[in-house]
């Protein structure tokens, strides 16, 4: 009997511990407050866009730069060690954590890089993805002449400001009317700069007849015509002009050249036609005075026709040869910066045409750091041409001190590039005293 009531008492008190325990919610042992009354459901509120959550920092609008460099093709060259630098810098941003605005608010940068082929028409699809699907806030595009200019009326319609890495001054002003393109900018010298410095240098050479050998783009056609109007400036006749493709390896042109009478002969065109085409002239003219133009200052030139290229003239950026300046020179230690974080992000070198893409990305994020928050894409895209055309001045990057004004969206003259020759397979500083 003592034993049934054992159980008993046993049961009951099992029975009241599993009651307080569902009662208690998992084992709270605190006291519980009575429940509270039922409130009417009310639809959630979205956060402020742009708002983390946090009082110490806020997280923006995400930005967007579209970037288009020809990473493939015959330009590969150039828009390697340009994608090799929006890598770079997007890497930089995301250490970051984005770029902070004049309002304390901090905004990712997504830099969205795609492949032009070296191809107009590809340029041109590139550049209406990131315009129309991806809505960008600027663009950074076109390592070829060509290309920009494929993309420049796309971006000119939807008012996206585009920052090209080509040479030609047609990107930036229109030929027909004279008339800067409101929406388009441009980071390299220009043929005309290049032309420039070949004049000087065949004047002092007491050069007066040359002929004149380009490839067949819009690169190539532009050098032709700032050379045209650079050399009759100083009084020098252009006696055989010829054009060439940039991927052909066999030149009858040099036959022509051979017969024309002239003194010197300056190429029009970037790597591998550049260094094909040298080749064969100094084949068949070993003596023969040959001067290349900007779209050469790279090691692959040389590398193409080592022994064929040595003594060549060509004007380059100044980072060619960056150790070789003058250390007054205000953007040295802008390019020996770029080098060092460059060589450390790739592993090798740098060239001129990544120095582009540095100095183009570089003016979009500066821009993008001028907006405030809340900004609509179109208005972003305005403001970002306006702090641009208004606010890069006596500013130095790699190519040089940039001083863009509304009349003028490049701001550099013909100093922004180094005189220079290739001696023992490598650039070399070549001022006029050397001359």
């Amino acid at each position: 009997m003592r034993h049934i009531r054992q159980l008993l008492l046993s049961s009951l008190l099992m029975l009241v511990v599993l009651f307080v325990a569902a009662c208690g919610g998992g084992g709270d042992t605190q006291e519980q407050e009575p429940p509270a009354p039922t409130a009417t459901p009310q639809p959630a509120q979205e956060a402020p866009q742009g708002s983390s959550g946090s009082s110490e920092s806020q997280a923006g609008t995400p930005y967007k730069i579209g970037f288009v460099a020809a990473i493939t093709g015959p330009g590969a060259s150039l828009g390697v060690p340009e994608r090799n630098t929006a890598e770079m810098i997007a890497a930089e941003l995301e250490a970051a954590g984005g770029i902070e605005g004049p309002d304390g608010v901090k905004h990712p940068v997504e830099i969205i890089i795609l492949d032009s082929e070296s191809n107009p028409d590809k340029a041109a699809a590139a550049a209406s993805r990131l315009i129309d699907e991806e809505q960008v806030d600027v663009l950074v595009a076109g390592t070829l002449s060509g290309n920009s200019l494929a993309m420049v009326p796309l971006a000119t319609e939807a008012k996206v400001p585009m920052i090209s890495m080509a040479a030609a001054n047609s990107i930036i002003v229109d030929p027909e009317t004279g008339a800067t393109r409101a929406w388009i900018f441009k980071t390299p010298q220009t043929n005309g700069h290049s032309a420039k410095w070949q004049a000087e240098y065949l004047q002092a050479k007491g050069v007066t007849k040359v002929c004149y050998l380009y490839e067949n783009s819009g690169f190539g056609q532009d050098t032709l015509k700032q050379g045209t109007a650079a050399f009759e400036n100083v009084g020098i006749e252009i006696v055989y002009a010829d054009t060439f493709e940039r991927s052909d390896t066999e030149f009858p042109q040099v036959v022509s050249v051979q017969g024309a009478g002239c003194e010197a002969v300056v190429i029009g065109s970037i790597p591998p036609g550049a260094s094909l085409v040298q080749q064969a002239i100094k084949d068949a003219m070993p003596d023969m005075l040959v001067l290349q133009g900007h779209g050469v200052c790279n090691q692959t030139f040389i590398d193409l026709a080592p022994e064929a290229v040595e003594g060549t003239f060509a004007p380059c950026s100044k980072i060619v040869v960056a150790e070789q300046l003058p250390e007054d020179m205000p953007e040295r230690p802008v390019i020996l910066s770029y080098i060092e974080a460059y060589t450390a992000f790739t592993g090798e070198a740098p060239n001129a045409f990544g120095g582009y893409a540095h100095d183009a990305l570089r003016w979009a994020v500066e821009a993008l750091g001028s907006l405030e928050d809340g900004m609509s894409l179109s208005d972003r895209r305005a403001a970002i041409r306006d702090y641009i055309e208004t606010n890069i001045r006596d500013w130095p990057g790699v190519t040089g001190v940039f001083n863009i004004t509304p009349d003028d969206h490049l701001g550099l003259d013909y100093t922004a590039l180094a005189p220079t020759t290739i001696e023992n397979g490598a650039f070399k500083y070549f001022p006029k005293e050397a001359w």
